[in-house]
């Protein structure tokens, strides 16, 4: 290809990636990413495994909803959620031992992360922040 093809064709390229955009193809992916009302974290250390699930969008009358889970059964352990909310303020919600739990929560969530706890309020690990 000469250079003067390939100009030609890098300008129909650019053209067609222009109407794309503006077309709505390519922006839904970006502004959905910076604004995805859900999330999902989960850790697991030592054999034990948790899980937690932030909702601001719920549909159920609450600002978010909020969902942990410690799937290993029978032991000292317990999942916990460590919220921060969007007005700055900070939550920790559980423990949730043996099963799994649900919460309405009050203030719509900026970022979460779910811990391993064992009493008296020792956090042993937690999964990295999840930010909505």
């Amino acid at each position: 290809m000469t250079l003067k093809r390939f100009k030609r064709a890098a300008v129909v390229v650019a053209a067609v990636a222009t109407m794309g955009v503006g077309a709505g193809f390519a922006a839904p992916l970006s502004a959905s990413a910076a604004t995805q009302p859900t999330g999902f974290v989960s850790y697991s250390n030592g054999g034990a495994y948790f899980e937690a699930q932030i909702d601001n969008n719920p549909g159920n009358g609450a600002a978010s909803w909020l969902w942990q889970a410690d799937y290993t059964y029978n032991d000292a352990y317990a999942a916990v959620t460590h919220v921060y909310y969007t007005d700055g303020s900070y939550a920790v919600w559980g423990p949730t031992y043996n099963g799994t739990t649900t919460a309405s929560l009050p203030k719509d969530v900026a970022r979460f992360q779910v811990c391993k706890w064992a009493a008296p309020s020792n956090n042993l690990g937690c999964s990295a922040w999840k930010y909505l």
